[in-house]
């Protein structure tokens, strides 16, 4: 039964929370407003447990002297944004917002401009025109980023046409293909769930 009552569970809340997309009524709203607050309450939940499990990991570090200085660090910021943000709120101009904007921002930044360079990388190990089908990939991406600066309407004006083109035409079929994907794979996955297939989440 321990492993039953959820599944139960997990199959009647997705049939209810499904059915309200087809059914119009009142307690269909109700049933709505239910589950935003269930998620909200499971959000609160989700950040109890995601502070104990910083805070532990943080303390083994710092007990066993695993990176201490880092985990150290870590924790003292925690704890001083927590402080920042209780003692003088979150709004535009409080000292809670100018640590977010001047250190947490820069640093995000820092972050995705490293980025920068591994997707620059990947993409030099990609564009090698090693077979045809490689060889129009590099075509087409030395034309739209050539579609995206002057140097490129000022080698041949038709350049920024071609470049919409590309990204209008063969880039959006094909994301739309990898979106239809995924969405089979979702509705797979919560077919699974709801039957209990899936056991991961049920420890089997």
């Amino acid at each position: 039964m321990k492993k039953e009552i959820p599944i139960l569970l997990g199959l009647i809340a997705g049939i209810l929370w499904y059915t309200e997309f087809f059914i119009a009524g009142m307690f269909y709203e109700n049933l709505k407003l239910f589950f935003a607050n269930g998620f909200k309450i499971g959000g609160v939940v989700g950040v109890m447990v995601g502070i104990y499990s910083v805070g532990r990991q943080n303390y083994a570090k710092i007990k066993y002297n695993n990176e201490r200085y880092y985990a150290i660090l870590r924790v003292s910021m925690i704890l001083l944004m927590i402080f920042l943000g209780a003692k003088r709120g979150m709004s535009s101009g409080t000292p809670f917002s100018s640590m977010f904007m001047n250190v947490y921002v820069p640093f995000q930044a820092t972050v995705f401009s490293l980025l920068a360079f591994y997707i620059a990388s990947a993409a030099y190990r990609s564009f090698k025109a090693k077979s045809v089908e490689s060889g129009v990939l590099l075509v087409a991406s030395i034309l739209v980023m050539l579609s995206k600066i002057t140097l490129g309407e000022a080698m041949w004006d038709k350049i920024p046409v071609i470049g919409e083109w590309i990204m209008d035409a063969p880039s959006s079929a094909g994301k739309r293909a990898i979106i239809f994907g995924g969405y089979l794979g979702s509705i797979t996955m919560m077919i699974r769930i709801f039957f209990g297939l899936e056991r991961s989440h049920l420890s089997d």
